[in-house]
C-alpha cells in the first residue's frame, strides 16, 4: 500500500510539472510582427493657389528724346502691392522642385519730383498693376522649400504732370509695358496642403516711349521712361496635391 501511494504521489508531481512546462512555452511564444510606422515624406507636387501681399520700390527715368535727350525727371517710386498667385510643381526623386507660376497683382507704387526740364512743375509716375509668368527652380527640405524664379513681366504705367504752385493737371498719359523678373524666395509647408512664403523680386521694365497729353486732349510731350521695380511679399498657398499625394515609407 505504501508503495502504491509513492507511485502516485510520484505521478502526480510529474503531471503537474508537465502542466507547468505546457503553461510556460504557450507564454513564451511569439508575439505577432507588427509593421513599423509609416515615415510620412511631404511632396510638393501638384497645383496650388494662392495671395500674397508687400511692398515695392524702384526708379522711372524720364528723359525728352524729341528735345535732344533731356532728362526730365528721375523719380522714386514706392508703395504696396497684393494680389493672387496660381501654379504648378514637379518634385523629382532627387528633391529638386520644378514648377511654373503666374502672379496677377495690384499694386500702388508711385512717386513725385520736381521735373528736372523745368522746376516748376511735378512730375508722377504710377504702377497700378503688376503681372508675371515665370519657371520656378527650388530644392526640398522636406518642408522648407528654396527656389529661384525667372520669366516675364508685365505692368501698367501711369504718368502725370502738374504745376508745382497748384497741383494743377498740365498733361498726362499712360503706357501698358512689358519685361522681365527674376526673384528668390523661402516657402515652408506648416501644416497638411498649407504653405507660407516670403520672396523678393527685381524687374526691368525696360526704355517705353509714351506720348503726354494736355486735358484738353492736345499732344504735348513724348517722353521716354526706363523703369526698374524691386519688391518683397510673404504669401499662404493651398495646395491641391492632384499630381503627388504625401508619399508613405516603411
Amino acid at each position: 500500500m505504501r508503495r502504491y501511494l509513492g507511485w502516485a504521489l510520484a505521478s502526480a508531481i510529474s503531471l503537474g510539472f508537465s502542466g507547468f512546462g505546457h503553461v510556460k512555452a504557450a507564454d513564451l511564444a511569439a508575439r505577432p510582427y507588427t509593421k513599423a510606422p509609416a515615415a510620412v515624406v511631404l511632396s510638393w507636387t501638384g497645383f496650388y493657389v494662392g495671395a500674397e501681399g508687400g511692398g515695392g520700390w524702384g526708379k522711372d527715368d524720364w528723359t525728352l528724346p524729341l528735345v535732344a535727350g533731356i532728362t526730365a525727371a528721375g523719380t522714386d517710386i514706392s508703395g504696396a502691392t497684393a494680389g493672387g498667385v496660381i501654379g504648378y510643381n514637379w518634385q523629382m526623386p532627387s528633391n529638386v522642385v520644378l514648377g511654373i507660376e503666374a502672379n496677377l497683382d495690384w499694386a500702388d507704387i508711385a512717386g513725385t519730383s520736381t521735373c528736372i526740364s523745368n522746376p516748376a512743375l511735378n512730375c508722377r509716375s504710377k504702377l497700378d498693376a503688376m503681372y508675371t509668368a515665370t519657371g520656378r527652380l527650388g530644392y526640398a527640405f522636406s518642408s522648407v522649400l528654396l527656389y529661384v524664379k525667372g520669366g516675364g513681366a508685365w505692368t501698367n504705367n501711369e504718368y502725370t504732370v502738374t504745376t508745382a504752385a497748384t497741383g494743377a493737371l498740365v498733361e498726362s498719359g499712360s503706357a501698358s509695358r512689358n519685361g522681365w523678373t527674376v526673384g528668390a524666395g523661402l516657402e515652408y509647408m506648416f501644416a497638411p496642403n498649407w504653405s507660407a512664403k516670403v520672396e523678393y523680386d527685381y524687374y526691368d521694365f525696360g526704355n517705353k516711349s509714351t506720348l503726354l497729353v494736355t486735358p484738353a486732349g492736345v499732344a504735348l510731350d513724348t517722353i521716354n521712361s526706363k523703369l526698374t521695380v524691386n519688391t518683397v511679399k510673404v504669401g499662404v498657398n493651398y495646395h491641391f496635391n492632384w499630381g503627388g499625394p504625401v508619399v508613405a515609407r516603411y
